[in-house]
């Protein structure tokens, strides 16, 4: 097995350019520079600064950065109750296991304010601005990106406005989750936030042996459906009959949340259409620096009491083993968004190369 070494990002400016070209471009982190002098010249006041002045500074926003990291850690990770986990001895289902019908709301509103402060909220909006097309976002769970999708193709379909070409934004979507719990807030919160949904009845459908879910609810003649199912099982494409495969698919802090991560990106890669079609992936896990990578191995139990997730997992290292597996599956780009974060946050595009029969 590959073991993956997490540099920081002044290892990565060390290294050689050809090495730097190679891989893909993290976000820039806090450095200390110096401002270079000929041997002839005399210390000025401007090199003194930055011989001293600057590195302390550098210093000094580094170990802001981490204090803030920490308080968001401890944020995300608090529970009233103490944790019995000790490792990653937990299989993980998608389903919390602090998580019942009865709290769901509560645990969808408990993830307000750490969100604003680890600056997800920002990249939901990014990612749903992303959507295009015949949309697939895979374990939606409370449906927190659905407010910042745009919804007006869809709308316009709906009401048989449609016409030639339709305006950028979401022409279908289908949403899976494997937590019924979960996926009626999200029900809830779809109908508060497309208009045609007001007035819509949904259309249930029961599950079968042959389609691995558990049902599914269906809106505006199957344009818009929530499908309670497995990642891990053969996934549905578009309910349009013109088209197989998706044009966007989408997944936040899920391949946290799986047993087999590295299956699931080989079944998204499936199902998004070749070529044109794009793989959009925020995720979280180990990040640039040691002492931060050990405060998510320290917290991994009770995050996954609370969340039902491993926060400690080497997303980019997987993401690179389901390329390696699965045929025609390319990286598009890798980041690592929100530098106060220390590159635990990960943003991945991927696509299906067009030639892939």
């Amino acid at each position: 097995m590959k073991i993956r070494q997490f540099r920081s990002p002044q290892d990565t400016k060390n290294r050689s350019n050809s090495m730097e070209n190679s891989k893909p471009q993290s976000p820039t982190s806090p450095s200390s520079s110096s401002t270079s002098a000929t041997p002839a010249q005399a210390e000025t006041l401007r090199d003194l600064w930055a011989s001293t002045w600057l590195p302390l500074t550098g210093a000094a926003l580094l170990a802001g950065a981490l204090g803030f990291y920490i308080f968001g850690t401890a944020a995300a990770s608090f529970k009233p109750t103490p944790c019995s986990c000790t490792g990653e001895h937990s299989t993980p289902t998608g389903r919390p296991p602090a998580l019942d019908g009865d709290n769901a709301e509560q645990f969808d509103k408990e993830l307000a304010l750490p969100e604003w402060w680890m600056g997800i909220t920002k990249l939901r909006k990014r990612i749903a601005e992303r959507a295009n097309g015949h949309v697939l976002e895979l374990a939606m769970g409370t449906g927190r990106n659905l407010e910042y999708f745009n919804w007006e193709p869809l709308t316009l379909r709906a009401e048989g406005k449609a016409g030639a070409k339709l305006p950028k934004g979401v022409a279908s979507f289908t949403g899976l989750d494997i937590s019924v719990d979960m996926m009626d807030v999200a029900r809830k919160r779809l109908v508060k936030t497309v208009p045609p949904m007001e007035n819509s009845a949904p259309i249930v459908r029961a599950s079968t042996m042959a389609d691995h879910t558990g049902g599914q609810l269906s809106y505006l003649d199957s344009q818009l459906r929530l499908i309670h199912s497995d990642a891990h099982h053969p996934i549905p494409g578009p309910a349009t009959p013109k088209t197989t495969k998706y044009d966007t698919v989408i997944q936040t802090f899920g391949l946290c949340s799986v047993s087999d991560p590295v299956a699931v990106v080989n079944n998204l890669a499936k199902v998004v259409k070749p070529g044109s079609g794009r793989i959009i992936l925020l995720e979280h896990g180990k990040g640039w620096y040691g002492i931060v990578n050990g405060l998510l191995d320290k917290n991994a139990g009770k995050h996954f009491e609370k969340y039902g997730c491993w926060w400690n997992r080497d997303i980019e290292g997987l993401v690179e083993d389901a390329v390696a597996k699965t045929p025609g599956l390319e990286i598009v780009k890798v980041e690592r968004p929100n530098i106060m974060q220390m590159g635990t946050l990960v943003w991945v595009e991927l696509k299906v190369n067009d030639k892939t029969s």
